[in-house]
């Protein structure tokens, strides 16, 4: 067995160092895996295709399609034979693959010195100095390339109190942002629900601590990372919190929540990128921890979250078909993060809503003041990621342009909003306080430097940078021509153009094939390589030749020494397949003044660009806030639009217990039947409306009309849906947004609970049952008389008796303490078991079926309920109307979904006796018309007719 290289050596030291990331070595032009990385690297399995990023559970999965490699026959002491590589300008999409499709760790190793420099140092065999540059993980991204530009990329970290409190901090590097807050153990899934955060920081102390509780609470997207409890101090000896915004005792009152804090900003300076001087160079910097108090926002809980798909749909697992999709009118990236953080976190102040919803109404009445607004923000670019950006070593002039074009379209966005608003109509004092961070009106006056005037900041950038877009994404070229003379000078030197090349090139061809004798010489010239002679093989003979020959006619002659030979000066280079290369003082002296002046031209446009970065840095708080300003401005004028589109109108907000709702409607569900591929498919939503006003000593027998809506109603009659639009619409009220429907009055809701849908949890050994049942008690233990609670079909996965038992006394207990619900079922006869104390805060309602009758001259006829033999079908109008329902009908949606005719008729009959045997059972003398009814029943299923047609005429018969 060989022993370790010194190469291997050092590989080994800096995986040590970062042991649980794959370590990418930079050897040359290429970066490397070796050993175990090498090994998972090589060959695709199981890649992920849905476009959700998840967590590799073993390092086992192989990563990546590059081809494994091996380093001689006999195994090293070091055990790094296998290897695999990518050239190095593939560096982004094979980290993205690692870091965003699967969810690991990649530490960038890089060489920080050339072979040469190495050499200078230490001899010739010295090894070439290499350092860990960068870390990314899923949390800790800035790149560009990399990230979603209207989601947020969160890295959160989770500290324990001991007891019931938890510090939880969630921050994205890309933005600066950055929240913490404290959250009790029931309030902690929702919590992080709220940030849905790509990785999480964890005390090493929570390793072997209660798995349950972090598996429950930590969505499983997530890629948990344990850091060592020293991260997570507060201590004021660390530089690095200072640095980087370091936690307020203040503003952040819990020390758990310090913690938290403290972990974010550790991890940042652990994964951001180092500079070779780190005394000059910026540092990423986050905001302020702002501190979120909980009982400020409504609190959604997991499943309600999911239910809902307020940000993701269920089928889909994209933000395509939810809540969020739906309302989305934003036109910036800034805005379109903002509103989903508002759609996380409905607010529970009446002043702050009614402020944003003044916003919404000035525009929304304004409509061409709206449009010129929208496409005026538009124009602007991404402030916030740009700052960070430019606070790494990722930063472009690009990102130093998008900032100075942003400050000039909000400037024009600022004048738009100042003409829109007149002395009859006082602009809002949300679109008020924009208007004044956009025009800097403070920094006007200033002189210095460090608080120029934003305006005389992008000014002074865009007189420095180059038009030509593409020269904006790298550090060299991008410099505006006749901004720096002595640049523009070296240029020219350096980086000859096309036309100063063939003129300089022309003139040594004629030069040297004049010195040598030759037509077929040619003087190339290289970017990397410089001026050069070529002369192919034949003519470079035939010259050699001619040479010997002059000299040995020379040396016959008697003839002295010649003047100095053109040969003489020439110094091979290389012998290619079709030419010899050579060179001459003259051109490696050229070719030096080249390459002096190219490394001049690097060191002043890095200077230029650092110059820019410093100014455009130093008025970063000023650029953060009319970032923010901008997104808020594009958050309203997004309202404004989808109200305009979608028909809404302004809530009434207020802090009663009061919910009512005039012709309310599903926003997603409307749009997709508006959007109907045919006729068929496309309709319109029928709107429905609720009134849940609370038995409490504040209302009046005549107001009260109870907090409970009992909904029964057929399968596919639109309960689900009525339940969802329900709890949409107070999320959308609460957030700040026009609503859908043509009145709504919501009284505040501090917590929104949802028992929608069948789901299970096998990996945690749970059925559908059990997981309904802990829903259902995370329900009755949370909920409050100021929450509202959607449960749809409690009871339904076990047998009926026990079912409709637990339903009734769920049902109980929310009228119990008055908590406004909506209760989809199909057991009929919770509206008799209620005690009846309970009954005058239940209203019973239901969805209408109507049947489609023939009449004899051919028109049809709507009638509710029972039908008689010429029946065609059933009618689901999916309206809600007062009521018990008496059927659900739930043969006849067996028969549309398409079952076998066999299976339906053999259910219609077995319904048929089910049903018919309850009945003679409840009344023993009619005992006879259940058997002849049984009897026709018979012989409907045994005829000939369709399915449907069978089911139709049993359904028929059962009424009766």
């Amino acid at each position: 067995m060989s022993s370790a290289t010194p190469m291997a050596q050092q590989y080994l030291e800096r995986k040590r160092e970062y042991p649980d990331c794959m370590l990418l070595f930079q050897v040359g032009d290429f970066y490397e895996f070796f050993g175990d990385d090498a090994r998972r690297a090589s060959h695709v399995r199981a890649l992920d295709v849905s476009g959700v990023p998840f967590v590799c559970s073993s390092f086992a999965v192989q990563l990546l399609n590059l081809a494994l490699t091996r380093r001689g026959k006999a195994p090293s002491a070091s055990g790094l034979d296998d290897m695999c590589g990518f050239p190095i300008a593939s560096l982004d999409s094979y980290v993205e693959k690692l870091v965003m499709h699967h969810g690991l760790k990649v530490a960038i190793c890089n060489q920080v010195e050339s072979a040469s420099s190495a050499k200078q140092r230490g001899g010739y065999k010295a090894l070439v100095d290499r350092q860990v540059v960068r870390i990314v993980t899923p949390g800790s991204l800035v790149e560009d390339a990399m990230l979603r530009p209207d989601e947020n990329n969160y890295l959160a970290a989770l500290y324990p109190s001991g007891g019931d409190v938890w510090g939880l901090a969630w921050a994205d590097l890309s933005t600066g942002e950055f929240v913490s807050t404290t959250a009790t153990t029931e309030r902690l899934g929702a919590a992080l629900l709220r940030c849905s955060p790509r990785e999480i920081l964890l005390p090493e102390s929570l390793r072997e601590g209660d798995d349950e509780l972090l598996a429950r609470v930590i969505p499983s997207s997530c890629l948990r990372t344990f850091r060592a409890t020293s991260s997570f101090s507060t201590s004021p000896q660390r530089p690095e919190l200072e640095a980087a915004a370091s936690p307020d005792q203040e503003a952040l009152p819990a020390e758990v929540e310090r913690a938290a804090a403290a972990a974010i900003l550790d991890y940042a300076a652990f994964t951001q990128p180092t500079s070779s001087s780190p005394e000059d160079a910026p540092a990423l910097r986050m905001r302020a921890p702002l501190h979120l108090e909980s009982s400020d926002h409504m609190l959604i809980d997991a499943s309600a979250w999911k239910a809902l798909e307020l940000t993701r749909s269920v089928t889909h697992g994209t933000k395509h078909h939810s809540l969020l999709h739906c309302i989305d009118s934003t036109v910036t990236p800034a805005g379109s993060r903002l509103l989903a953080a508002h759609l996380a976190a409905p607010l529970m102040h009446v002043e702050r809503l009614e402020r944003r919803l003044d916003a919404v109404a000035f525009l929304h009445e304004r409509e061409l003041l709206l449009r010129r607004l929208r496409r005026q923000l538009a124009k602007v670019f991404d402030v916030e990621r740009s700052l960070q950006r430019l606070a790494t070593s990722v930063g472009t002039p690009k990102d130093l342009k998008n900032i100075a074009l942003t400050i000039h379209e909000a400037h024009a966005a600022a004048a738009l909003l100042s003409d829109g608003a007149n002395a009859k109509a006082t602009m809002p004092s949300l679109l008020a306080e924009c208007c004044e961070i956009l025009v800097d009106d403070e920094a006007d006056q200033c002189t210095t430097e460090d608080s120029e005037s934003l305006a005389a900041l992008a000014e002074a950038v865009l007189a420095a940078l180059a038009e030509d877009v593409t020269a904006l994404n790298s550090r060299t070229g991008f410099v505006r021509p006749g901004y720096h003379p002595e640049l523009d000078a070296l240029r020219r030197l350096a980086t000859l153009d096309a036309e100063q090349t063939t003129a300089q090139r022309d003139a040594l061809q004629q030069k040297y094939r004049a010195r040598l004798g030759s037509t077929r010489l040619r003087v190339g010239y290289q970017q990397e390589k410089g001026y050069f002679i070529d002369i192919p093989h034949d003519e470079h003979n035939r010259l050699q030749r001619r040479a010997t020959e002059q000299a040995l006619d020379s040396a016959e002659e008697g003839v002295g020494p010649q003047a100095v030979s053109p040969w003489d000066e020439l110094t091979m280079v290389q012998s290619l397949k079709n030419v010899v290369r050579y060179r001459t003082p003259e051109l490696r002296d050229l070719n030096r003044d080249i390459l002096e002046a190219t490394l001049e031209v690097a060191r002043l446009e890095n200077e230029i660009f650092a110059t820019l970065q410093r100014r455009v840095l130093a008025r970063r708080d000023t650029l953060t806030r009319l970032a923010a300003a901008i997104a808020r401005l594009d958050v309203a004028a997004s309202h404004a639009q989808t109200a305009l589109d979608r028909h809404l109108t302004r809530p009434v907000l207020d802090l009663s217990r009061e919910l009512h709702i005039r012709e309310g409607r599903h926003l997603v569900v409307e749009r997709a039947h508006l959007q109907g591929k045919n006729s068929t498919t496309r309709r319109a939503f029928v709107p429905n409306s609720l009134h849940l006003v609370p038995s409490d000593g504040e209302t009046t027998d005549a107001e009260r009309s109870g907090s409970i809506c009992l909904l029964t109603g057929p399968n596919m009659g639109g309960k689900s849906t009525y339940l969802r639009q329900n709890a949409h619409l107070v999320v959308l009220a609460q957030l700040g947004s026009f609503v859908p429907a043509a009145f709504a009055r919501v009284g505040l809701v501090d917590k929104l609970f949802c028992r929608v849908g069948s789901a299970d949890d096998l990996a945690s050994d749970k059925s559908t049952f059990m997981v309904e049942m802990q829903d259902t008690a995370t329900i009755l233990t949370q909920a409050t008389p100021r929450s509202l609670v959607v449960m749809d079909e409690v009871g339904r996965g076990t047998a009926v008796h026990d079912g409709v038992a637990i339903a009734g006394a769920v049902l109980e207990a929310l009228a119990e303490r008055s908590v406004r619900t909506l209760f989809a079922t199909h057991f009929t006869a919770l509206s008799t078991l209620l005690a009846p104390r309970y009954q005058d805060n239940v209203q019973l309602h239901r969805m209408e079926v109507l049947t489609r009758r023939r009449q004899p001259s051919g028109v049809a006829r709507e009638d509710e309920g029972a039908v008689a033999q010429d029946v065609s079908q059933l009618v689901f109008s999916h309206r809600v109307v007062p009521g018990l329902a008496t059927q659900s009908y739930g043969v006849y949606t067996a028969a549309l979904a398409g079952c076998p005719a066999p299976v339906v008729s053999r259910a219609a009959e077995l319904l048929a006796q089910l049903q018919t045997a309850d009945n003679a059972g409840n009344n023993e003398t009619d005992n006879d018309d259940a058997e002849q009814r049984l009897r026709r029943i018979s012989a409907v299923v045994e005829s000939k007719n369709s399915a449907k047609e069978i089911v139709r005429r049993v359904q028929e018969l059962l009424a009766h």
